[in-house]
């Protein structure tokens, strides 16, 4: 058996292993996360936005608002229709954005909430 010591190229090579490892960790940890994306249904972002589907399918029609298409249902992304309603493409008043974030974490919290039975 072999003794490793301090001066020893394999430690010397284990260590720069180690700060490599180290490094890469905390270039992760200082890099920003990024945010998870919201993906809203049709019937979601009618409700939120207040206007009908029938308004959105429209909408879809025209190419104003993007979607995505999976599983035959039309998704949409809420940062791209928060810069729909930056660049206007979608008119609004001025609260529309703070209140759709508002509706929708009221509504994603009301789905997950455990409802009281009365018995």
């Amino acid at each position: 058996m072999e003794l490793i010591t301090f001066d020893h190229p394999a430690y010397q090579e284990l260590v720069n292993k180690i700060n490599q490892i180290a490094d890469y960790v905390f270039h992760k940890e200082a890099s920003p996360q990024q945010k998870q994306e919201i993906w809203l249904t049709s019937e979601e972002l009618a409700d939120l936005l207040k206007i009908s589907t029938r308004t959105l399918q429209r909408m879809r029609k025209e190419q104003v608002i993007p979607y995505t298409v999976l599983r035959r249902r039309c998704l949409y992304r809420l940062s791209d229709i928060e810069e729909c309603i930056t660049r206007r493409a979608i008119t609004c008043s001025p609260q529309t954005l703070d209140d759709l974030y508002k509706n929708y974490r009221f509504t994603q919290s009301s789905r997950h909430e455990p409802r009281d039975r009365k018995n």
